[in-house]
């Protein structure tokens, strides 16, 4: 053969050669850019992902805590009346006074602590709250009065569960004035009445 033909042969061959490893260093630089757009889109679905758990916690939370006295009422059904259809617990009923009084302080508790949080996450749901402590305390005499007797254990929520309680401020205001038995507690629910 004629080395002047087997020059151009040759330099043409490497040539391709060369082509052809480049288009496959190329379709490997491809799929490696693809793998790796693959895994920062991962990367940012978890980010978002644990950007939003503190707000579904915060909801789960708020399910549980609204919905914890389910099932004790399942338990104990004859305590449904008492904080479902305005029933007064009296002497001889089938539930005692006390387990009536501890339902209302765990569901004033819960609702307590529910409101707490709405304060202090705006993630919280508070309108499904609010709608379930206003149906509760408007329903339930045991509970209205647990909450007018231990007001003081009720601080920082009780001011919101008086105004939910009640339909209007003047509402609010008749039951701080009837319901009151120390003049310092008259003067904070009457603060809190403004704030209504």
């Amino acid at each position: 053969m004629n080395s002047e033909l087997l020059i151009p042969l040759l330099t043409f061959g490497g040539t391709l050669l060369l082509v052809l490893t480049g288009l496959l260093n190329f379709s490997v630089f491809v799929r490696q850019l693809r793998a790796s757009r693959e895994q920062l889109e991962n990367a940012r679905r978890l980010l978002e992902s644990s950007r939003q758990q503190p707000q579904i916690q915060l909801v789960q939370r708020a399910m549980t805590e609204t919905s914890d006295h389910l099932r004790i009422l399942i338990e104990r059904p004859y305590l449904r009346p008492y904080f479902y259809d305005n029933k007064v617990w009296k002497e001889g009923d089938v539930a005692s006074c006390d387990e009536v009084k501890a339902m209302a302080e765990f569901l004033l508790s819960n609702f307590a602590s529910a409101i707490i949080h709405s304060a202090a996450f705006p993630q919280y749901p508070l309108r499904g709250v609010q709608q379930t402590i206003r149906f509760h305390l408007r329903n339930s005499p045991a509970m209205r009065d647990f909450l007018l007797e231990g007001f003081d254990r009720f601080q920082l929520a009780g001011l919101a569960l008086l105004c939910l309680k009640n339909q209007t401020k003047a509402e609010t205001e008749r039951t701080c004035a009837s319901s009151s038995a120390r003049p310092a507690r008259t003067r904070l629910k009457k603060r809190a009445v403004k704030d209504c």
